[in-house]
């Protein structure tokens, strides 16, 4: 289980919806965007011998999103309404639920690469695409009609492969390190292309005894754009890293339980606003600021 609290996103807008459904000009404000995110991932594995082994993982998400809006330039009343009217049919303060893609590998692990007792796992696979896509939020949005940015999904079949390798270091101390890559090739029904995804992890874990353990870690990850019918997303495409602690406990029936605290570092976004002037500001794309993660890990073998 995982919570991604406040993430912070928005953009500067100078349209409006009028009361007949017409884009109207309105004076500059923002649209200012918060989603909190709960996520539940069921993963199964199934040990076909000492090596090899076959993986899935099916998540399924609570996305809560809430809108506001800043305004800048004074606005009449009736110019407030049309804002408001925009704001909606761009960002509403609703909750989304719903699976995501899963995940189907098949994994190979093997020990002593390099040292005695070092552990190296590499997988291969796909993402299934169980996830709801959107239509395109951008054609939709430049009509005045309702859209949605956020989707569940890509809506295609994509290649997936990492590499998982760890070894000790002293008594109870040891390092580990992983990179996974996603690699969306082609376009859904919808016009859609998701991004091409890496991500890279390093860290450190203690074994205090036979029950409890603690981690420590750094992660990198790299986004490409997504693109609509061949444009780019300008809301895809960042970098961004994050640093986490956690602990393990194995509880009673010899069930692991582990907690991580996930805390961001950096992010930078791939669109270059520095040209996108509105009335003199600088213009922000929506990618989302990231906010604190915490994750709940429960293993069970049978």
């Amino acid at each position: 289980m995982m919570r991604w609290f406040d993430a912070q996103g928005g953009h500067l807008e100078r349209k409006g919806i009028s009361a007949n459904g017409k884009v109207v000009d309105v004076p500059l404000h923002r649209h200012h965007v918060t989603l909190n995110i709960f996520r539940v991932d069921v993963g199964l594995r199934y040990q076909i011998n000492s090596q090899w082994g076959l993986e899935a993982n099916i998540p399924y998400e609570t996305k809560t999103q809430e809108a506001t809006i800043e305004e800048i330039d004074p606005v009449s009343q009736a110019e407030l309404e049309a804002i408001k009217r925009n704001r909606d049919i761009h960002h509403r303060n609703e909750t989304y639920t719903g699976p995501t893609d899963s995940d189907v590998f098949i994994g190979y692990s093997t020990q002593g690469i390099f040292m005695e007792n070092d552990f190296l796992m590499g997988r291969i696979g796909t993402t299934i695409p169980f996830g709801k896509t959107e239509e395109d939020p951008w054609k939709l949005g430049n009509a005045g009609l309702e859209h949605l940015h956020i989707q569940f999904g890509t809506g295609t079949f994509n290649p997936t492969a990492d590499l998982h390798y760890s070894l000790p270091l002293y008594k109870g101390l040891g390092a580990n390190a992983s990179i996974r890559g996603k690699l969306p090739f082609y376009e859904n029904s919808k016009t859609y292309r998701g991004s091409r995804e890496l991500t890279y992890t390093a860290g450190l874990n203690y074994h205090l005894n036979d029950w409890l353990s603690f981690q420590a870690s750094y992660l990198g990850f790299y986004q490409s754009y997504a693109y609509w019918a061949g444009e780019q997303d300008i809301n895809t495409g960042l970098r961004f890293s994050m640093a986490s602690a956690g602990a393990s406990i194995l509880t009673p029936y010899n069930i692991p339980l582990s907690v991580t605290l996930m805390l961001p570092l950096s992010q930078e976004t791939l669109y270059d606003d520095s040209n996108a002037l509105l009335d003199g500001v600088y213009d922000e794309n929506d990618a989302f600021e990231f906010g604190p993660l915490v994750s709940l890990t429960v293993l069970y073998a049978f």
